[in-house]
């Protein structure tokens, strides 16, 4: 009886205790979901390249898969005279179109850029998912390595958010270099510094640990950060720097926030990735770039789950 009278007593602190930890999971999971991805299906203006001032001639619309089977949307910009050529992925929210302009500019610099959506993002299809954005991202890597110019080096650019993906990216397929733009160290920091008064960051999470993966980064690092960056603290850019063991140059735009960098100093930000390009070590590429045994079956499986949508046509 007396064990009886125990069981009870424990077992409400343990369901109670339970209840919790699932309260804050699902609290934390809805964070993530509603505050990270805040995908737009519309264009800024339109969808045709011209209207963010590049070339049409120099374009090419392309689809390609996700290893789970998600068809995503993209252009491959080409320079004149490429000197690199760069995966981009872009920040949390809209779409492609949302930093089309920048394109015209590391045009400019000698770059040619692989600009893609994430699924649920513009053209793709699917959902929007922490997870899918990496996934989607590794998909980006793998095609724009079978379509890039292979005498020139390649680089992986990741702008806020997608500098965040980028990072995780680095140990998991060759590049030549990094740049991060306005980006992160990690996901309980920009919670603080985005809620100052809430105590968001406690739910947040690890994912998207940046500062962790440049600390294991074996390739050239550029960091691009605005002086008064009003969502990603100036701090975070001098954290990212410090962090890094190797190659590595930081440039501050005085005065520059989140996301008028190419606005506020278009000639330097040009000159400061084609230096970068230009300076970046030939056959550094040490993975294999192929995907690991985990990563084929996690792949797989969310192929089978998927629900096929219809591709817009283009």
């Amino acid at each position: 009886m007396r064990r009886v009278n125990r069981l009870r007593q424990l077992s409400l602190p343990l369901l109670l205790g339970g209840a919790a930890i699932a309260v804050v999971e699902v609290a934390r999971r809805a964070f993530r979901q509603t505050r990270l991805l805040c995908p737009e299906r519309k264009p800024l203006i339109g969808w045709n390249p011209e209207d963010y001032g590049i070339p049409r001639l120099s374009v090419e619309e392309v689809w390609f898969e996700s290893g789970d089977g998600e068809m995503l949307y993209a252009w491959y910009c080409r320079a004149k005279k490429p000197i690199a050529s760069a995966v981009f992925c872009h920040g949390n929210t809209g779409n492609l179109t949302n930093v089309a302009s920048i394109i015209p500019h590391l045009l400019d610099g000698g770059v040619n850029v692989f600009m893609f959506d994430y699924r649920g993002f513009g053209r793709s299809s699917g959902r929007a998912s922490l997870t899918g954005v990496v996934i989607d991202a590794l998909a980006a890597a793998r095609f724009h390595d079978k379509i890039r110019p292979k005498h020139v080096p390649s680089i992986l650019y990741g702008y806020s958010l997608g500098g965040a993906v980028a990072a995780q990216l680095t140990g998991r397929f060759p590049f030549d270099g990094l740049i991060l733009q306005s980006t992160f160290t990690t996901l309980p920091e920009i919670t603080r510094a985005a809620y100052p008064r809430l105590p968001l960051h406690l739910i947040s999470g690890r994912l998207f640990d940046t500062l962790s993966a440049i600390r294991k980064l074996e390739i050239p690092l550029l960091i691009l950060h605005g002086s008064e960056d009003e969502v990603c603290p100036c701090w975070m850019a001098h954290a990212l720097y410090d962090a890094c063991c190797g190659s590595k140059r930081i440039y501050l735009v005085e005065g520059g926030l989140h996301k008028d960098l190419y606005l506020r100093d278009p000639d330097t930000m040009v000159w400061a990735v084609n230096r970068f390009a230009t300076d970046l070590p030939r056959n550094t590429r040490a993975l294999n770039g192929q995907p690991s045994r985990l990563e084929r079956f996690l792949e797989g499986l969310l192929r089978h789950f998927r629900r096929p949508e219809p591709r817009e046509a283009l």
